[in-house]
């Protein structure tokens, strides 16, 4: 009777109702999300017995209705209740049946709010670690780049020492370095191969330039 009286009560005000019945409660659709509610009878412990089964034995407690009625709005354990009491029988007090079905449903529309505003931010978050992420990779590329640069410019740095050198120890033995020389041709080669590892030069042309085309081969 309750449980009609609160359903009645909710078409009244205008509430699309959907009523779906549970093994210890019902559920109602207000606001578009489903609040349950149940109406416990209280009962109270009339005796015990032990009762044999196979090779053990349990006890079983026998109870009988207190004739005090409970409703229970959300969880089943644990939500809001409204009591019969000596004045008033829970039939009479509908309205503050319907307040709490009322109060559940708030609940859980301001908890969706809250979870949908804090997906946003988590969304937003991770958007903003992404775009860090992005951003430190490419200036962890950038400084790469720059440490690669420096490290070929050491090294063409240290083959012009060492061609200078050399130069130097082939002029004092008196070979000959002009162009034609195969030595001469040597020099030429290791200074080109200088500038090719220099990047503060213009890189000269070298076959080695064409060992890209291998790899479609």
């Amino acid at each position: 009777m309750v449980a009609n009286g609160i359903v009645r009560t909710l078409e009244r005000e205008k509430f699309p109702i959907t009523v779906e019945r549970g093994k210890h409660s019902t559920s109602v659709s207000i606001f578009g999300f489903s609040v349950r509610f149940a109406i416990t009878e209280k009962v109270r412990e009339v005796g015990r017995r032990e009762v044999k089964e196979y090779s053990w034995t349990r006890t079983v407690i026998d109870y009988e209705g207190g004739g005090m009625l409970e409703f229970r709005a959300g969880d089943y354990a644990f939500g809001r209740k409204i009591r019969d009491t000596k004045k008033n029988s829970l039939e009479q007090l509908i309205p503050q049946c319907v307040g709490a079905l009322m109060r559940e449903a708030r609940a859980n529309v301001f908890h969706a709010e809250e979870q949908k505003r804090l997906e946003i931010e988590r969304r937003k978050k991770e958007q903003e670690m992404a775009e860090l992420a992005q951003q430190i990779s490419e200036e962890e590329n950038k400084v790469k780049d720059f440490e690669g640069w420096v490290d070929a410019w050491i090294r063409a740095r240290q083959m012009r020492d060492f061609i200078a050198a050399l130069e130097k120890v082939w002029t004092e033995e008196k070979i000959d370095l002009s162009p034609e020389s195969p030595k001469g041709k040597r020099i030429m080669w290791m200074k080109q191969q200088a500038d090719r590892e220099d990047p503060m030069v213009a890189s000269p042309p070298s076959i080695l330039d064409r060992k890209k085309e291998l790899r479609h081969w």
